[in-house]
């Protein structure tokens, strides 16, 4: 896989963004990155956030977990996104815990 984006992202032109689909993990975003793609069709971060993970610098955090029910702590403490800066884990434990079926 890591071998045919090698060869696309050679092919490309350098000024123009590389989009890339079908990348579903983590680890396939950064090698992918650093083969010279900017852009992803990927599933990863919204079935990860779908079941309760927050990505941080390091690694991910189960915000369903009990752990995090009164952690007022921002989701990354070193992120300015607005996100990280306006809410904490426990609202986002909340949220990911409440039933909202009718």
């Amino acid at each position: 896989f890591w071998k045919t984006v090698s060869i696309c992202t050679d092919h490309l032109p350098k000024e123009k963004p590389g989009y890339l689909m079908g990348v579903g993990y983590q680890v396939e975003l950064v090698v992918c990155s650093a083969l010279g793609c900017d852009m992803y069709d990927c599933v990863f971060p919204t079935r990860t956030a779908r079941f309760g993970s927050a990505l941080v610098r390091t690694g991910q955090l189960q915000l369903k977990n009990k752990m995090f029910s009164e952690d007022l702590s921002p989701i990354d403490d070193q992120c300015s996104c607005l996100t990280c800066k306006t809410y904490s884990r426990a609202y986002l434990h909340f949220l990911l815990c409440v039933d909202t079926t009718a």
